[in-house]
């Protein structure tokens, strides 16, 4: 059983249907200590309000202005990484604030890029977790329980090059830095094993 000797701040990436609120909760559930911060979304809906907003008000210079694309439309790494940067500076006052109060906390989205926030966010008790798929038969066996208008097989060759772009980089940093990185292939594995890899890389 993880015994939790410090607080940690976990930051789960990977694509669509890899699984990251599922682990979460599930992490959260066997391990009661952690806390999940779900504030990050909530930053998310007001920047596309935001984006929204000067679309309507400024329609010359909006489409010109890159700040969030719509709930509907899938990420690309590119988008996904824009994301990021817009909302780094708000999420290391977010993990800065569950540090001053000693609570672990796992925060997740398919906008926590690593590449952007690593520099900025690598102390001792963060970690990085990515979940990605090595196949895209993998990928679409996760989709297809996810909402098929916006996940359809369609989306599939989008989603698993962006799969790949993310674990590429991912893969990068944790070979400078295995303490702090870990990437786990959820394709075949069940929720469970998925929780067990990960707690194996916590107690490290």
């Amino acid at each position: 059983m993880y015994k939790n000797k410090t607080n940690l701040i976990i930051l789960i990436s990977g694509v669509p249907s890899a699984g990251k609120t599922t682990i979460s909760y599930e992490l959260l559930r066997r391990i009661n200590c952690f806390r999940i911060v779900q504030e990050t979304d909530i930053l998310r809906e007001i920047l596309r309000g935001y984006n929204q907003f000067l679309v309507e008000s400024l329609p010359n210079i909006a489409p010109k202005i890159d700040y969030l694309a719509p709930h509907t439309e899938l990420l690309s790494y590119n988008k996904a990484k824009s994301q990021c940067k817009i909302m780094k500076n708000s999420i290391i006052e977010v993990i800065n604030r569950q540090n001053r109060k000693q609570i672990s906390t796992i925060i997740c989205g398919v906008h926590i890029i690593p590449e952007i926030l690593y520099e900025d966010i690598n102390s001792t008790n963060v970690k990085y977790i990515n979940l990605y798929f090595d196949c895209k038969e993998d990928l679409y066996s996760h989709l297809k329980t996810r909402d098929t208008d916006k996940y359809g097989k369609k989306s599939v060759e989008f989603l698993y090059n962006m799969n790949v772009k993310l674990q590429n980089n991912f893969s990068s940093l944790q070979f400078q830095y295995p303490h702090m990185f870990t990437s786990i292939n959820v394709g075949k594995l069940t929720v469970e094993e998925t929780i067990d890899f990960i707690i194996d890389f916590l107690e490290q």
